[in-house]
């Protein structure tokens, strides 16, 4: 039926690659303890030795320490916990002001019209023809009251890369928090967690 089909949508749902579905079998069929050291028990403690290379790999892809990599279940989950759990955190000691783009992903903005509802003040930046955001108006919209920043390192739909080196020194100058959905350039594109 699917034969002569094409399908567009790789950056929402992408068919498992069979080297994956391989190499996790063992956790769906013999491993699949929660991974834990906690209990003692033999498969809890080899699955929480799995977790740790895993963590240590991903870690080492983005130049990043082990103990900053957190597993979600996803993307959405991931943007919603970093964007809502900053704002519970800072928005009452620090302020409540958050800046984004127009064009990100859902969670994002879904989550930004969310804190907007509880009060949180949200600048949406416009981007150019090329879907980028202009640095110079990026900084100029930080205020005292700014706690994060979230912009996508790159964008599913019209492919815009921005630069995420550049905003994340900006927002580091400002002592302000920078978030970036990398799902869709990860392995695509070079990230450094250091640099950004």
């Amino acid at each position: 039926m699917f034969e002569t089909s094409v399908y567009l949508d790789n950056a929402s749902s992408t068919r498992l690659d069979e080297r994956v579905l391989e190499a996790m079998k063992p956790y769906f069929f013999e491993v699949y303890a929660v991974a834990t050291s906690e209990f003692g028990y033999s498969m809890g403690i080899e699955a929480k030795e799995a977790q740790t290379r895993a963590r240590e790999k991903l870690a080492g892809m983005l130049r990043a320490g082990p103990e900053e990599v957190v597993f979600t279940s996803g993307s959405t989950e991931s943007s919603n916990m970093a964007i809502k759990g900053v704002a519970l955190a800072l928005g009452k000691k620090k302020g409540r002001h958050i800046i984004t783009s127009k064009i990100e992903d859902f969670p994002v903005l879904a989550s930004a019209r969310a804190l907007e509802r509880d009060g949180f003040e949200v600048t949406y930046l416009e981007v150019d023809g090329d879907g980028i955001v202009d640095l110079d108006r990026l900084q100029e919209s930080i205020k005292k009251e700014t706690i994060l920043v979230s912009i996508q390192h790159g964008n599913q739909e019209i492919g815009t890369v921005q630069d995420v080196e550049a905003i994340g020194q900006i927002c580091m100058d400002d002592h302000v928090l920078f978030h970036t959905d990398a799902t869709h350039t990860f392995r695509l594109l070079p990230i450094d967690a250091e640099r950004v």
